[in-house]
């Protein structure tokens, strides 16, 4: 142990004493370009991991307050000597090191032997909450042990005081089981083996505004043993009246907690965000902590990226100026700070949401890296296109009370569905009633068979609108419009003199009677002398009748 002092101590003595004259002492050649010193990104990522295992050590011993504030100065100047000091890659990595077994040496001095394997990941950030709301809570679990963990069962810790359970109990929530978690050889790798789990909890109505520790109770089997431990995790909570708060605020301001920042709320300009188009992003934060700054602040911002594959694959937003990263120096407390950022939305992209991640890094006056990030959700419109063929008219002039048919395709040559596509025709000379097409696919095509009828004769123009109207995915209503030629006219019968209108010769009259006439006397003097024949043949009959009776009388 007084060896590994001894050496940080004579690491930390040379750099302030040799500072840059170590530098070129360094170099054998005397070039000092030939000595390859660790860049910034460099000095940033192995800090981080400093200052990922010192965060690791507080959750995993319970540490005496005396040696946590050695352990705190031993962190802070080795943070300091890491961010100025001229060093290789390598010597930073061994200086790091180092300083991990040291601080890992106090903090298992004077401790208890037990240890915590089982904890939550600082990955799921702290949710927000109305009453009435539904929530999904999430629970990142990580093993911080050396051994595997297996058989893990949690189960909500449900009370029905308000100040202590937020939710409403209408049901008994069931256990979650987690079959295990690998053991893990740093920090950074128990982070990648996290497992996570969730419930859905209802918010109370008369929930108290606050912010709430939710607890789990977890059994689990590590080496061979049964393990019981509690995990909590927190959540803030909006009640129906502010004044009504969890804890007072004299009690609030009297709290020491590390600072977060938060997004409140982004907005785009313009409102509505078309793919292929620019946009300014908005982004506003908030500094939560009542009572520290926060310094030298980072934001970098992240789009979705899209494509399967690994070639083809891009950030669905690109900052027009080349740089998605914001800073700004400072942020009091309460404070709210707006960052804006031009960008572009890729031309290709689908009508859906996308979402922007906003990771954030900033120092306090006692720490330095801290992180937090949140994310925004952008919705990216694709805008309706169409198109149309040639329209066809049969006829194409007509007279007014009569009929034309009209007949054409429509097109959608964009990216988004069109629905209820309806076709009408506007203009003083038609009527028609309404052609209902549905919906139209990206990249379909439906047929338009109408029939339009003349009202009025027009005036030479045989303007004519098709007026094609459809729907987007939110029902707004758009309109487009096809010119048409279909000329109508009224037939009409004027007054002509009859000297004026052409007679044909007429023939000169035949003398004598019509031969109809002559067929009808003629038929009639067939049948008088039928008749005078049968009555003249009669007579004779009755004749010789009688003179035959009266020589029968002189017989006699």
């Amino acid at each position: 142990m007084k060896k590994l002092k001894q050496f940080i101590l004579l690491m930390m003595a040379m750099a302030m004493l040799c500072g840059n004259a170590c530098v070129v002492f360094a170099a054998e050649d005397g070039n000092e370009s030939s000595y390859s010193y660790a860049t910034d990104e460099q000095k940033d990522h192995i800090r981080g991991k400093l200052n990922q295992y010192y965060s690791d050590l507080k959750m995993i011993y319970k540490i005496p307050e005396q040696n946590l504030k050695r352990m705190e100065r031993i962190y802070i100047s080795a943070m300091s000597y890491m961010e100025s000091a001229m060093l290789t890659e390598s010597e930073l990595i061994s200086y790091e090191s180092s300083i991990e077994g040291y601080l890992s040496d106090i903090a298992k001095e004077n401790t208890s032997s037990t240890e915590k394997f089982l904890m939550l990941s600082n990955e799921v950030p702290i949710m927000n909450v109305g009453y009435g709301e539904q929530t999904f809570v999430v629970l990142s679990l990580i093993n911080l042990g050396k051994n595997n963990i297996t058989d893990i069962v949690i189960t909500p810790t449900v009370s029905n005081d308000r100040t202590k359970w937020p939710f409403v109990i209408n049901q008994a929530y069931d256990a979650q089981v987690v079959p295990g978690i690998a053991a893990s050889n740093s920090a950074e790798e128990a982070h990648k083996n996290r497992m996570d789990i969730g419930w859905y909890f209802t918010t109370r109505e008369d929930v108290l505004t606050g912010c709430y520790p939710i607890t789990f109770h977890a059994t689990y089997y590590q080496g061979g043993s049964v393990v019981e431990t509690d995990i909590t995790t927190y959540i803030n909570v909006k009640g129906k009246d502010p004044d009504k708060r969890l804890i007072k605020e004299e009690e609030e301001e009297e709290e020491q907690t590390n600072p977060r920042i938060i997004v409140t709320g982004y907005r785009t300009d313009p409102e509505v965000v078309y793919a292929g188009s620019t946009f300014n992003l908005t982004v506003s934060v908030k500094n939560t902590s009542r009572e520290t700054a926060v310094e030298n602040v980072l934001f970098n911002l992240e789009a979705t990226v899209e494509g399967s594959d690994a070639q083809a694959s891009y950030a669905a937003f690109l900052p027009t100026s080349g740089s998605s990263s914001v800073y700004t120096e400072r942020i009091a407390p309460g404070q709210t700070y707006e960052m804006s950022i031009e960008m572009e939305a890729k031309s290709d992209l689908a009508q859906k949401p996308y979402v922007l991640t906003v990771n954030m890094k900033y120092d306090t006056e006692t720490q330095i890296n801290l992180a937090d990030t949140a994310h925004v959700s952008v919705p990216i419109k694709q805008e309706a296109k169409l198109d149309t063929s040639s329209a066809e008219l049969m006829p194409e002039t007509i007279a007014v009370g009569e009929e034309s048919n009209v007949m054409f395709s429509v097109f959608n040559t964009g990216k988004t569905t069109l629905y209820n596509v309806k076709v009408t025709y506007e203009g003083d000379t038609v009527e028609s009633g309404i052609t209902y097409l549905g919906n139209i696919a990206p990249g379909a095509t439906q047929n338009v068979d109408s029939m339009v009828k003349g009202i009025a004769p027009d005036t030479g123009s045989g303007a004519v609108k098709a007026v094609i109207t459809y729907e987007d995915e939110a029902g707004n209503e758009s309109r487009y419009e096809k010119e048409l030629s279909l000329y109508v006219y009224e037939m009409i019968m004027e007054d002509i003199p009859m000297e004026d209108i052409p007679m044909e010769p007429m023939e000169p009259e035949k003398k004598g009677l019509p031969m109809p006439v002559i067929i009808g006397i003629a038929a009639g003097v067939v049948v008088v002398i039928v008749v005078v024949a049968v009555i003249i043949t009669k007579v004779k009959k009755a004749k010789k009748r009688k003179e035959d009776m009266d020589l029968l009388d002189e017989d006699e």
